[in-house]
């Protein structure tokens, strides 16, 4: 009867605490519209994201429901949903200085990134593809980055669009996405390898939300726009 979700509650605009330290955030919306069309109570474990996958292995929580890229890697130890939300990564830059419209314009840089996210591993494997020398600093949340790039301590971060578009939406006068998406890493529900038939009930239910027009309720609401319809499956990661 209860839906239990891990998630990393410092990713904004996805999941995160408002000014009276609630949950919220468009995957917490969309956890309750899951748990209303299963027909049961929904339950959030707040957990830092470097021990998450760790977590639902260890039989902490149902499901990882944390703005979740689907990558190749992933899906060889767990299951993932079809994906709910179209995402890429993005270099962002401060408005003040010279946009790094590519991998190759971070040369002597600093890139902040949150860590053991697909950002974290793309911005690492991007040096030897890309032959560039950058220094990549690592965060445990977002916020902590985008602080540090207003505060003029790092040159660049690499994060996903989703989370790129609020924080430049928030202060646009500080923050630009400058450059196209570099990946295609559209996010899912993550759930143990074992769960298969729970991972085609969380599917139907997603298609059940598409359906009746929920996911793009939600979308408009947090991001201003319906990133949830017609998303391109075909997986490109940077690793």
């Amino acid at each position: 009867g209860v839906l239990t979700a891990g998630t990393n509650d410092m990713y904004l605009p996805l999941e995160f605490r408002d000014e009276n330290n609630e949950l919220v955030g468009f995957d917490i919306d969309l956890g309750q519209a899951l748990a209303d069309e299963l027909g049961v109570e929904m339950k959030w474990v707040p957990t830092a994201w470097d021990g998450i996958f760790n977590g639902l292995n260890a039989n902490q929580y149902d499901i990882v429901l944390s703005g979740t890229s689907i990558t190749e890697e992933r899906l060889t130890g767990f299951n993932m949903t079809d994906p709910y939300l179209a995402n890429g990564i993005v270099i962002v830059s401060r408005k003040d200085a010279t946009p790094a419209k590519t991998p190759k314009d971070l040369a002597g840089k600093t890139v902040g990134v949150q860590i053991e996210t697909t950002a974290d591993y793309a911005a690492e494997a991007l040096k030897n593809q890309e032959n560039v020398d950058y220094t990549v600093n690592k965060y445990d949340a977002m916020l902590d980055a985008f602080a540090a790039l207003e505060g003029k301590q790092i040159d660049n971060i690499m994060t996903d669009i989703s989370v790129a578009q609020f924080y430049t939406t928030l202060k646009s006068d500080v923050y630009a996405v400058s450059s196209d998406v570099l990946s295609n890493e559209p996010i899912g529900i993550t759930v143990r390898k074992t769960d298969t038939a729970f991972n085609e009930q969380l599917n139907a239910a997603l298609d059940a939300l598409r359906e009746n027009g929920k996911l793009t309720e939600l979308s408009m609401k947090w991001f201003g726009q319906d990133v949830t319809q017609n998303i391109d499956t075909d997986l490109k990661v940077i690793e």
